[in-house]
């Protein structure tokens, strides 16, 4: 019977030496953005512009429905997180699954989010992903639009709204 218990406490024990380290979301996120940031795949607020007028360029949103309706960049869609494959699949291929968008740049708030998704769509076969903060944007006074209206949320319709800085770019106009 000690045999026994001596032999499994140093199989548990050994197993647990050659165990994976977990990591988490946070270390993760952090890991992959300064990844991005280092390869040059983490894009400025002059590429998303340039890519927002492009042809071959598509700006994907990864966040949540209620983040996206409440501020987004125009001219920027909206894949989410649960499934961006079948998101990006409606905008950038064509219907015989041909690229019609062969370059994505993926929006987050931190970019967080947007780092790990980039993972995945880089085994896609864009040629080009890069990541991109909304944070960023919106610091450096690019407008954001909304869906919401004065009453109800009502996905945009009947008033419209325009444009909307951070408050600290009042100051600048």
């Amino acid at each position: 019977m000690k045999l026994k218990t001596i032999i499994l406490i140093f199989i548990l024990a050994s197993s647990s030496l050659f165990a994976a380290e977990f990591v988490n979301y946070n270390k993760l996120s952090a890991m992959l953005k300064k990844e991005n940031k280092e390869n040059g795949t983490y894009a400025t607020t002059k590429e998303v512009k340039e890519a927002l007028k492009s042809k071959d360029w598509l700006i994907a949103d990864v966040r949540t429905m209620e983040e996206w309706a409440a501020a987004h960049i125009k001219g920027a869609v909206r894949i989410g997180r649960q499934a961006p494959e079948k998101g990006l699949a409606l905008h950038a291929l064509d219907m015989d699954d041909n690229f019609i968008k062969q370059n994505v740049i993926l929006v987050c708030n931190s970019a967080a989010r947007a780092s790990i998704e980039a993972e995945t769509i880089r085994k896609m076969g864009f040629k080009q992903v890069k990541v991109y903060d909304l944070y960023s944007w919106i610091d450096e006074c690019n407008p954001v639009v909304t869906k919401y209206t004065v009453k109800k949320d009502k996905g945009g319709t009947g008033l419209k709204f325009g444009n909307f800085y951070a408050e600290h770019c009042k100051e600048k106009k």
